[in-house]
């Protein structure tokens, strides 16, 4: 039977305390998605987040995060809450291995802006796993409720 977690003005957690899951509601999400085609449903700051185990390639799984049911562009290339929230970010060097060593003899100030300029990142819905994925969303989100795991 699920709580109703609304007081009586329909904000969140009248006590303004954050809402975490218990380690056995988030066992429960790991089972769910450690089968092919599982599917987990939470309640996550207002947003319908549904988790479902899906093909990235043949025989390899990933996680696919679907915010009020879409994925959209706008959320992947443009900065925004949703993005930030439930999206995983990734970071990538324009430097070679040899590149980065050879800064290694330049002044701190220097090395960490050429460091900063020669790398860019993207976001993506899919994770790889139900660790890393549990981790973003503890750190970057406040009310996090199970709703339903298959």
């Amino acid at each position: 039977m699920k709580k109703n977690l609304l007081n009586k003005n329909n904000s969140p957690m009248a006590n303004g305390k954050d809402k975490k899951m218990t380690p056995e509601e988030w066992k429960k999400v790991e089972d769910a998605l450690s089968s092919p085609y599982g599917r987990v449903e939470f309640k996550i700051d207002g947003y319908d987040i549904t988790i479902m185990c899906v093909v990235e390639k043949p025989l390899h799984y990933c996680l696919a995060v679907y915010v009020d049911g879409k994925i959209k562009v706008e959320w992947i290339s443009q900065d925004c809450e949703i993005r930030r929230k439930f999206y995983q970010k990734h970071t990538k060097s324009l430097l070679n291995s040899k590149q980065k060593k050879s800064l290694k003899r330049e002044k701190k100030d220097f090395r960490e802006k050429i460091l900063k300029e020669s790398s860019y990142d993207w976001y993506e819905p899919y994770w790889k796993s139900v660790r890393s994925m549990k981790s973003h969303f503890i750190k970057n989100n406040k009310i996090i409720e199970l709703v339903e795991a298959v």
